[in-house]
């Protein structure tokens, strides 16, 4: 076949050529303001000839080969620039979006879009405060009803404190299943106190997860269980919510990892005593004429940072002076330093774990696993790390879950059963002798094969868990 009959099929714009000159050219004019001939892309600068009536086939051909995402460009601009109904998002809406994010991602206050400074250094349209409040709030009302229409009727949330100055806040979660993908998104991160009578007690959180589920369309009814740590609070929320608690095991872990340290204490703030004089303005200066290396210092709440405190003690050693006099009160004895390395070594298996239930894929399932084997090097965390230990608000539950994950049901005793039924549902019907046979043999085979490879009966329910 001749090549002048192959011709290669131009895929339709959404935009005509006119449209698109008028979008990316301008034309170049002398300094008195006369014509030249001439275009100038607006995108890269570059000029290309064009007479008028001529035809626009130089400037579209110089877009088409170097701006390739014209359309998405042409598209993400206004109505006014294109010429054409698309899109439908008008110029104005759009810089509104682009002053919210602003406000969002560098968290400012709404009073940044009035100050003199904002809006002589910016090319956004000008937007008073009352305007882009009310803006912020139609879009949360949005989100909000976004994810309520999202929400299954079914759901359980996940519940975390945090605590800035001196105001306590109670972050909440969704937690559930959306085409096979786990989906949590933030409900609420609010101050519970905010009267006289206000306390941090189970009440004030129950009250507090009633106010705001309605914004979702929602009820303490269709909550069917709860995330948080192993707190006194949790449990009697939980125990007030009739629900199962699935305590967290990265708090289980902090605990045992304190009580595990405790008799390390006095050896531990001689080393977090030295980090600090070598935080300071001297002891700093020395320290950086030998290396880039920075002291660690340790918070109270969280054993990881002790471990990270000590393996950068450890790796400034060799930096630090025994010769210097202000440090010499300060250097821990070779006897605790032998201690606290022995420390180290034994806190790296518990770390390694630590990072490991901080994964975003991890089940309960993989949960129990590495807890079991932390357990067997670590046999005094067993008072929080045992499956059945005092701190577990609902055992039976979680030993529940992790023996469905393992392909155990068969294996479920009573209680364990009955903690379990509001995630049982009925297994689909089997598939028609006719629509199996127009099945691959291979395909038949991993169709009938147990879940997790546990070898047992056919059962007439499945456990699904949000």
């Amino acid at each position: 076949m001749s090549d002048a009959l192959v011709t290669t099929l131009r895929s339709p714009t959404k935009f005509s050529p006119k449209q698109i000159t008028a979008f990316y050219f301008k034309p170049f004019l002398t300094e008195e303001g006369d014509p030249t001939g001439l275009q100038i892309c607006k995108a890269c600068g570059k000029m290309r000839k064009h007479a008028p009536k001529t035809g626009y086939t130089n400037l579209v051909s110089h877009v088409r080969s170097e701006h390739s995402r014209f359309e998405a460009e042409m598209e993400a601009a206004s109505t006014a620039a294109t010429g054409t109904l698309l899109p439908w998002v008008r110029q104005k809406v759009s810089n509104r979006h682009a002053w919210l994010l602003w406000l969002v991602y560098r968290n400012l206050p709404f009073s940044f879009v009035e100050m003199e400074t904002t809006r002589r250094y910016t090319n956004f349209p000008p937007v008073c405060e009352e305007t882009i409040t009310r803006d912020m709030e139609n879009v949360t009302k949005a989100v909000e009803r976004r994810i309520g229409d999202e929400l299954p009727e079914n759901f359980g949330i996940v519940l975390d404190g945090w605590t800035h100055g001196s105001e306590h806040y109670l972050a909440v979660f969704a937690c559930y299943e959306l085409n096979g993908v786990r989906q949590a998104p933030l409900l609420s991160m609010a101050p519970i106190i905010n009267g006289p009578d206000d306390s941090l007690n189970a009440e004030s959180h129950m009250a507090a997860l009633s106010a705001f589920l309605p914004f979702f369309g929602k009820t303490l009814s269709n909550v069917i269980f709860l995330v948080g740590d192993n707190c006194e609070v949790n449990k009697r929320l939980a125990r007030l919510l009739v629900l199962p608690l699935v305590g967290c095991a990265s708090h289980r872990l902090n605990l045992a990892v304190q009580s595990f340290i405790a008799p390390y204490e006095e050896e531990l703030e001689q080393v977090e005593s030295l980090m600090k004089r070598l935080r300071t303005i001297n002891q700093a200066a020395k320290l950086r004429l030998k290396t880039r290396i920075r002291p660690k210092l340790r918070q109270v709440t969280r054993w990881g940072s002790t471990y990270t405190m000590l393996s950068r003690y450890f790796e400034l050693c060799g930096f630090i002076s025994a010769d210097d006099e202000e440090l010499a009160e300060e250097m821990p004895s070779l006897a605790v330093k032998r201690k606290l390395k022995a420390l180290l070594e034994q806190l790296g298996d518990v770390q390694s774990v630590s990072m490991k239930l901080q994964s975003d894929d991890l089940s309960l399932l993989d949960a129990r696993d590495l807890l079991n084997g932390l357990l067997e090097v670590m046999p005094s965390f067993v008072n929080y790390l045992d499956p059945k230990a005092e701190i577990v608000h609902s055992p039976d539950f979680e030993s529940g879950v992790v023996k469905v994950l393992r392909g155990q049901v068969n294996r479920l005793n009573r209680a364990e059963k009955s903690s379990l039924l509001p995630f049982v549902r009925r297994a689909p019907p089997p598939a028609r002798v006719e629509d199996m046979a127009k099945v691959g043999f291979a395909e038949r085979i991993l169709k009938h094969r147990n879940p997790h490879g546990f070898q047992g009966g056919t059962h007439e329910t499945k456990h699904v868990f949000i």
